[in-house]
């Protein structure tokens, strides 16, 4: 059976990547590590390697190393999610193993991590949050899991948000405003 990805709203968005028109929920998602995003251009190229999902920023005194995750936030009334691309800071062996097994068919290892971006949509920073990153299958980006704690973030991954709030996010984040 095939299942195609319902069309909850009127809405429509233009793709910041493609410039293509589209009805599906975007994700909003973060191109560098908040890590990166502070580093001087010099910095980032004599210090900084990064790709679509791998970031590593070498310090004289340490080296930092961070993994491009999905946090999705549950659509009320839908079967949808709004989903954050977010980058997680992990330990040496973690981002090891996690490279290593990118790619796997099989392994699915839980690491333990830190939010490594500021989601505007939240008055408290989101950046430093503890998460366990699921892995998932054949590449596919892994799934964060935000450990309890009194912030919002966790709320809203627990009982969810609007469809009115996501589509509220969506257009900030079109608009680049917040």
């Amino acid at each position: 059976m095939l299942w195609r990805k319902k069309k909850i709203s009127n809405k429509q968005y233009r793709c910041s990547t493609c410039g293509q028109i589209h009805k599906e929920i975007p994700a909003l998602g973060f191109m560098t590590p908040d890590n990166y995003d502070t580093l001087s251009k010099k910095e980032k190229t004599d210090l900084a390697e990064i790709s679509d999902d791998f970031c590593v920023i070498s310090y004289p005194e340490q080296t930092d190393r961070f993994i491009r995750t999905v946090l999705s936030i549950p659509i009320l009334g839908t079967c949808e999610t709004l989903d954050y691309g977010i980058w997680v800071s992990v330990s040496k062996e973690s981002f090891e193993d996690y490279q290593e097994n990118f790619k796997s068919e099989t392994s699915k290892p839980i690491y333990f991590g830190r939010i490594c971006n500021k989601i505007r949509d939240y008055s408290e920073t989101t950046e430093g949050l503890h998460v366990n990153i699921q892995v998932r299958k054949g590449g596919i980006r892994p799934e964060i899991l935000p450990h309890q704690t009194e912030h919002q973030l966790i709320k809203d991954c627990e009982e969810g948000i609007t469809l009115e709030e996501a589509e509220k996010r969506i257009e900030k984040a079109i608009n680049n405003v917040g």
